[in-house]
């Protein structure tokens, strides 16, 4: 990857005889949940990786998953994040669109048949992780990898903040996402062990990418259950922090790329935990649109993640979001994320961490 004097990531089409190793052959493992994760897993699927292991969250509490763990007296897992990282991992046709269809279909009540299609495919197969092959079986869908749940047993999200309030479930993150009074630590309630095969993905990974996303609900979540630090920490993966375009008024509220990346050192309790960060190039996009997206966002008292080009560590930008929407949401853009993962895959697959 070629880098140049402003720390900006320059793409480099990968050569011919490079190509297979750099797709077909690395082993990929995201980490995320929400919006976030399926964008990332859609990118790596464009850019020819087959062997992608998105591990997800399994503590989401808002909305149609709150209310279904409520009527199960939170003993069920939420599976919302996980039918959506499903589908990011089968690559697009027709098909797919018509599923996609089916699955986000909501009933008047706001019931979301994905969250009880996966519910149904649970129980049929008897064991979640056997999801992926029933889901493939009945739909014909065909899979660039496989979903990972972070933990096999529930649990609640639960979070202290500042002034020392503390509140238990995912959703009330969401709530409070445009105060001042910003999350501390996070916890789940009960402590609960990383499933067997989060922690193997992690070891067997040549790549390991943080997708971005809800810093404490989508992200940092994950490396809550029992041995997932442990298991980030020592994988000898080239470990890749996607950072997020904004930044949220109760996470961090306006912050640096340091700054984002200073969160992670304290969950994980470690010094600089990525090979590799990089934050969103917002000068590539066009300006008047970029400063109507702002102002809209300032409403939220959001800004974007400031890119400190003087702070050591391995931080770069890149070209890689998009203005979306009436209302000018800033995402990632999959094309171009595609694009830098097609590049990125030569730098990694044989990486191993001293």
């Amino acid at each position: 990857m070629i880098i140049d004097t402003n720390n900006h990531l320059i793409p480099r089409a990968p050569s011919p005889d490079q190509s297979h190793l750099s797709t077909a052959n690395c082993r990929v493992c995201t980490i995320g949940g929400g919006s976030g994760m399926p964008v990332v897993n859609r990118a790596l699927v464009r850019a020819g990786y087959r062997r992608i292991h998105a591990i997800v969250t399994m503590f989401d509490s808002g909305g149609d998953t709150g209310r279904m763990r409520t009527d199960e007296r939170g003993q069920i897992l939420a599976y919302s994040d996980y039918w959506r990282a499903l589908m990011s991992l089968w690559s697009d046709g027709q098909h797919k669109l018509a599923w996609e269809e089916v699955l986000l279909f909501r009933d008047d009540r706001g019931r979301s048949f994905g969250n009880t299609f996966l519910r149904f495919l649970a129980d049929k197969a008897g064991d979640l992780r056997a999801v992926d092959t029933l889901f493939s079986q009945l739909t014909g869908a065909e899979l660039c990898g496989e979903v990972v749940p972070v933990a096999m047993q529930p649990a609640e999200l639960c979070f202290q903040t500042e002034t020392g309030r503390s509140y238990r479930g995912e959703h009330h993150l969401d709530e409070l996402r445009m105060s001042s009074d910003r999350v501390q630590e996070i916890w789940l309630e009960p402590q609960v062990a990383a499933s067997d095969e989060a922690l193997e993905a992690l070891t067997r990974a040549d790549l390991i990418v943080v997708a971005p996303g809800s810093l404490y609900g989508s992200i940092l979540v994950n490396f809550l259950p029992q041995g997932m630090r442990a298991a980030f920490l020592e994988s000898s993966a080239f470990k890749l922090l996607l950072t997020n375009i904004m930044s949220v008024a109760n996470e961090t509220g306006p912050c640096t790329q340091r700054d984002y990346v200073a969160c992670f050192e304290r969950q994980l309790q470690a010094q600089q935990p990525f090979d590799l960060v990089v934050a969103p190039d917002l000068s590539a996009l066009d300006e008047a649109a970029l400063q109507q997206a702002q102002r809209y966002y300032e409403m939220e008292h959001a800004h974007p993640v400031r890119f400190d080009a003087s702070a050591p560590g391995p931080y770069r930008l890149a070209d890689l979001a998009l203005i979306e929407g009436t209302y000018g949401r800033l995402r990632h853009c999959e094309d171009k994320l595609a694009r830098f993962f097609g590049d990125l895959a030569l730098s990694v697959t044989r990486h191993k961490r001293p």
